[in-house]
């Protein structure tokens, strides 16, 4: 049959997929390790594909391959017989912990697709999935694509270095907020006046030309943190920060901030950065209690005001300049050494280039003796270094909670104490003692770990059961209640569970009444409770619709109860401090044993050092005149840089296991396997006709028309959601031009890149209908009516290769 590399790639996919979902459902019904690990076990033949998987990359693992590995797999099995009994999978909402699981097993099986089609080559040749460019229609469209891709590629380096960045990318819906100066106010008391700080908050709405100025106290950020937190129980409310001297005056013994131009700036700025966490979370931004925080009596500005505000938004400027200045740096440094570092690139991606340019690692002692584009690359890692450390220290809001946090930590390690034991003792010996000691559950009664973590959970519980009373309490309806409650505890199959996922998207408040008319779970619903819920379909009638707001919210919590249930169990079942212990056992051991012939405790000395220079460096800055706090940085780097190359060749020098060796082998084993695929190629044609369908079959070129619709449908669909987010990341296929068999290869790395982008709360996350693109995920797939019956012989001539 005459197939394309599109139709070629998404038929193998396909095909791989059905067998996979299968060997998982059945693995799922009987947790059994042994025919996935083993090939002489009675089952194994049941298993081909994950067997494959096991034996090639799991087993293989260097750190796994120990003689005591049997008793490894023992303990995972008796985990797994414990995890068996607790029953996982019932109606909860899409947020819950149970979503969260089914979503990972989503992209697990996700991840096991994409690495079978890796290894399994075809005689037919070359093979890809459809690109994003291909999906869109017609050449303006194209362009526009392609525009938005560059502009976005160049924001998207700099969102995850700046907390400020990011939260301004998301938005703030519909809101721009500034705190944009701070007053001493007197306050007349019974025998004196009291002087404190307020906060200037500027608030502009949308569609309003004229700002809302209120005046708040550091007190009010708490108050309206702990209305939210009340109001909204099921969603995390960004803490408020300290004040900046209490901060520093507990992880230093200075009683006040660095200096600053101005009277309380770090304050303001930690507050404006809590006031935009907030407003990045669309229900707590647009909350009455919200929008009375920014709008209750409001002031006017005095000309004093105006004038600091004036000044503050100096400094802002001047901040986000020298930042931008230091961003043009590092990307002009990185535009000066592309050449290099793609040949840096080249080498690695070569069969054996991994081992060989750390085999350069291990036998260079200096970094100035290491050849021209490795140098280079440490050159383009030590300013990409210098510029996170001058955002998180300098020019970031939360600069100041940063700093107070790095002070606080490195003044409560004892780092000469850690080197010395490391020094004199095994370390291996030490730290097991110490898992004994909190494993050890002497007479079979609790062990210290239960009890910690018990204690800790405990906690959760008690918040979590307090604010379930406190919903019922608003909610007064007993019968619902204890439905919303059932829900949690009432199994559900399957093939609900997909079908949950290709409903389409639902809002909570859907997704409520879904639950509630669900026959399944009692009590039935009585008439007027019927009648009452109905309502909330009008999207005008806003008291039936809160009132069902309030039902979810009550069954997320009831949802985050059960988990901490799931969670103790666990616990106190003997077989996971028992795997605990074998995990420690297996990773833990070697890299003790790497670590300490490399005398870690010097390079631990070393890192004390560099953080006290770091502190130095930060406190000697003037904050008056930030035109000049970027070199700093790139000379503290500088500085140390040759101790931490230190520390990374004395790892691989030293490493008398060869650990090392061998994790760079199995990684550079994969890249090979990605290249090169399993010993010999399958022909497609002859497993077809070996099914018994004819070339040019009807019936199969109908599934593959499917197949191919559905995947353009879900790239499209993803292609529209990413825009809405304006983050268009395309694989750059030039990094993997050096890559042998290069284009077959291209396919897997267009999977691996959309599986990447995959955002955890979205796949399962219900948004109001309307509110954008929905997930990919709602699409239906196909009924296939011919492909299925190629899973069998497909698979069989795969077995004696694998």
């Amino acid at each position: 049959m005459n197939l394309s590399p599109v139709e070629l790639h998404y038929l193998k996919r396909e095909l791989v997929s059905i067998e996979l979902r299968q060997e998982i459902d059945k693995l799922k019904h009987q947790l059994d390790l042994n025919p996935v690990l083993k090939r002489d076990c009675d089952y194994a033949n049941e298993y081909p594909f994950l067997r494959y998987i096991c034996s090639r990359f799991v087993v293989q693992f260097p750190l796994l391959k120990q003689d005591d590995e049997s008793e490894f797999w023992i303990k995972c099995q008796q985990f797994l017989n414990d995890f068996g009994k607790i029953k996982l999978d019932t109606y909860t909402p899409r947020r819950s912990g149970a979503s969260q699981r089914r979503i990972l097993m989503y992209k697990l099986q996700k991840l096991m697709i994409v690495g079978l089609c890796a290894t399994i080559k075809t005689i037919q040749g070359e093979e890809h999935s459809l690109k994003k460019t291909e999906v869109l229609k017609g050449k303006e469209e194209k362009e526009m694509e392609e525009k938005a891709l560059a502009s976005a590629l160049n924001e998207s380096v700099t969102l995850l270095e700046n907390e400020d960045h990011y939260l301004a990318w998301l938005g703030f819906n519909g809101l721009a907020i500034n705190v944009v100066a701070v007053r001493d106010v007197s306050e007349r008391r019974t025998l004196r006046e009291k002087t404190h700080a307020e906060f200037i908050i500027s608030t502009y709405f949308e569609g309003q030309s004229e700002p809302v100025f209120v005046s708040r106290r550091h007190g009010d950020f708490r108050r309206l943190a702990q209305d939210l937190q009340t109001e909204f129980p099921t969603d995390d409310v960004p803490g408020v920060p300290r004040k900046a001297s209490d901060a520093l005056s507990d992880a230093t013994d200075e009683a006040e901030p660095a200096p600053s131009h101005f009277y309380r700036e770090q304050d303001r700025q930690l507050l404006r950065s809590f006031l935009h966490r907030i407003a990045s979370e669309a229900p707590l931004a647009k909350s009455d209690t919200f929008i009375k925080f920014l709008t209750e009596k409001p002031i006017r500005m005095t000309p004093e005001l105006q004038a600091d505000a004036d000044k503050r938004q100096e400094m802002d400027q001047a901040r986000a300049e020298e930042e931008a200045k230091f961003r043009e740096e590092v990307d002009r440094k990185m535009g000066e050494l592309n050449e290099l570092l793609d040949m840096l690139k080249k080498r690695i991606l070569q069969p054996g280039g991994l081992i060989e340019v750390f085999n350069i690692i291990k036998n260079t002692r200096n970094v100035e003796d290491l050849p021209q584009a490795m140098r280079k690359a440490f050159e383009w890692g030590r300013i990409n270094f210098a510029f996170v450390l001058h955002t998180q220290f300098v020019t970031s809001d939360r600069s100041a909670e940063n700093i107070a946090n790095l002070k606080r930590t490195h003044m409560l390690i004892p780092y000469r104490a850690i080197a010395q034991l490391l020094k004199l003792s095994n370390p291996f010996a030490m730290v097991k003692s110490i898992l004994d000691l909190f494993l050890t559950q002497p007479f079979g009664r609790r062990s210290l770990l239960q009890r910690i973590i018990i204690s800790s959970v405990n906690d959760g519980t008690k918040q979590v059961q307090q604010d379930i009373a406190n919903l019922e309490a608003k909610i007064q309806d007993p019968a619902l209640c204890q439905k919303v409650k059932n829900a949690t505890e009432t199994p559900i199959t399957d093939d609900e569970i997909s079908e949950r996922s290709i409903r389409g998207v639902l809002s909570p408040i859907n997704e409520t009444l879904e639950m509630l008319k669900n026959p399944d779970i009692q009590p039935q619903l009585t008439p007027a409770q019927i009648v009452k819920l109905a309502a909330a379909n009008d999207p005008a009638n806003i008291r039936a619709r809160d009132f069902v707001m309030q039902l979810h919210s009550l069954w997320t919590l009831h949802a985050r109860q059960r988990e901490h249930a799931i969670l103790s169990d666990l616990i106190f079942q003997g077989g996971t401090g028992d795997l605990l212990r074998e995990i420690f056992a297996l990773f833990y051991q070697p890299l003790a044993q790497v670590y300490r012939a490399a005398n870690i405790g010097d390079s631990l000395q070393h890192l004390s050092v560099f953080i006290d220079d770091l502190i130095g460096t930060i406190d000697g800055l003037d904050m008056k005149d930030l035109g000049n706090t970027t070199q700093p940085f790139v000379q503290l780097v500088q500085r140390h840089e040759q101790q931490f190359y230190n520390f990374v060749h004395q790892v691989h020098a030293n490493d008398k296991t060869h650990l090392f060796d061998e994790l760079l082998a199995y990684v550079d084993g994969v890249f090979a396997l990605v290249a090169h695929g399993l010993p010999n190629r399958i022909d497609m044609d002859q497993i077809i006709a070996n099914a018994g369908i004819a070339i040019g079959d009807p019936g199969l070129r109908k599934d593959m028309d499917a197949i191919c619709k559905y995947h353009s449908e879900r790239k499209a669909q993803h292609m529209k959601r990413t825009r809405q987010k304006l983050m268009m990341d395309e694989v750059e296929d030039e990094a993997f031009d050096f890559f042998p068999n290069h284009q077959e290869v291209m396919g897997v790395i267009h999977d691996l890149a959309e599986l990447d982008e995959e955002d955890d709360n979205e796949m399962w996350l219900d948004q109001p209908e309307g509110d954008g693109a929905a997930h990919e995920l709602t699409i239906e797939m196909p009924q296939l009516a011919v492909i299925p019956k190629i899973v069998p012989y497909f698979v069989e001539s795969l077995k004696d290769l694998m």
